[in-house]
């Protein structure tokens, strides 16, 4: 496939001046980068430039790295798509569906008849929820009956469910479970665990939950937009994390990230050594129920999102993994491509058809916010096109 790299550092130039202060984009085939591009500051005030060494908080594109270490463990026969949480943490089979409140304030519970499996877990199908997109979740952090997911430790996997497991989609905390299950499993923290049989084997050397305070200054600063102006948000970096949080947290760069996506151009192959299996490599890539459709997100925390809806002309479900596009999107990706994205606005998807991958790391909030949606729609068409 034919690149206009010109043409891509032209949008992306004009994008860091108008839409969002830093950018890092690639788009890479099987063995090589077609293209890769840095644009704009990753410290506005002291207008320092991004760069290869410039660190994202890549947030939940996290998810997709954890859902290839639960491939690992599927390969291994230690798990199924089938497996019952409940084999590894009996405490899930007290789990309650939240159905509202009463007129006292007071949550209704129902009961739960379905088993949470690894494939619910892995498709956002499980009934668990995030406060950021869930009403009746965001009620329960709000008055102080469930710890919120933003505060570094594990007491947020306390949540109910929001419906019973298989029968529906929400876009949930199901891959902070596979994270704890990955260190159980392991005996090892999930971040030595995806250092261990991911990051090495890979050679992702600027991916981390925790990072030397001498590093900190790679990182991309945050930054939120009032009318024309940006403002800093600050967010802390860890030096030492408290909980690996399987569905985010992850810092990293364009090119680690590349390097992980290119596994799933090599059906599961990395530079020397198998990933995942073919098979593993296959499921990851195909949508495991086509019936339980993605749904608008909308959004109970402003200052961190926007309403998320992507591409409202087509349908779309999940894989063990990625969200799968059942149409062609206008602006070029093709039918069944697999992707998603990081709270702080980053995006990338993979591309069977044409063999190729792309993403494309910014640093804002709210998620899904106008400027960085025109600059990744123009990222998009500016390939295709």
């Amino acid at each position: 496939m034919q690149i206009d790299s010109p043409k891509i550092d032209n949008i992306l130039e004009n994008a860091a001046k108008q839409n969002v202060p830093a950018i890092s984009a690639a788009v890479i085939c099987k063995d090589s980068d077609l293209y890769k591009g840095h644009f704009g500051f990753k410290d506005l005030e002291n207008k320092n430039p991004v760069d290869d060494n410039t660190l994202f908080r890549i947030a939940s594109m996290t998810k997709a790295i954890t859902s290839t270490c639960i491939y690992q463990l599927i390969d291994r026969d230690i798990l199924s798509l089938d497996t019952n949480l409940k084999d590894f943490f009996p405490e899930i089979s007290d789990k309650k569906v939240i159905q509202g409140f009463d007129d006292n304030g007071d949550v209704i519970l129902s009961d739960v008849s379905n088993d949470i499996n690894i494939g619910h877990l892995l498709t956002h199908t499980s009934g668990f929820a995030y406060e950021i997109w869930n009403e009746s979740i965001a009620k329960l952090v709000e008055r102080g009956d469930l710890q919120s997911a933003f505060a570094n430790n594990d007491e947020f996997l306390k949540a109910p469910l929001i419906f019973e497991p298989g029968t529906s989609w929400e876009y949930g905390i199901g891959i902070d479970w596979l994270g704890v299950l990955i260190e159980k499993i392991s005996e090892c923290s999930l971040q030595e665990y995806m250092h261990t049989n991911i990051f090495e084997p890979l050679e992702m050397a600027s991916t981390s939950y925790d990072l030397d305070k001498s590093k900190h200054s790679r990182v991309a600063k945050v930054y939120g937009r009032n009318d024309d102006e940006y403002f800093e948000m600050p967010f802390e970096v860890p030096e030492k994390s408290s909980f690996y949080s399987g569905g985010g947290n992850l810092i990293s760069s364009i090119e680690d990230y590349s390097k992980f996506l290119k596994i799933f151009l090599n059906a599961g192959q990395g530079p020397d050594r198998q990933i995942i299996s073919i098979s593993s490599h296959k499921s990851m890539l195909k949508s495991l129920n086509e019936e339980l459709v993605m749904k608008q997100m909308l959004s109970q925390a402003p200052m961190l999102s926007e309403d998320v809806d992507f591409f409202p002309s087509s349908t779309k479900s999940w894989s063990p993994g990625f969200m799968i596009n059942h149409e062609d999107i206008d602006s070029g990706r093709p039918k069944n491509s697999a992707g998603w994205a990081g709270l702080f606005n980053s995006f990338f998807w993979i591309d069977p058809k044409n063999e190729i991958a792309a993403v494309i790391l910014m640093q804002m909030l709210p998620f899904s916010e106008g400027g960085c949606l025109n600059t990744l729609k123009e990222f998009e068409s500016s390939i295709y096109s």
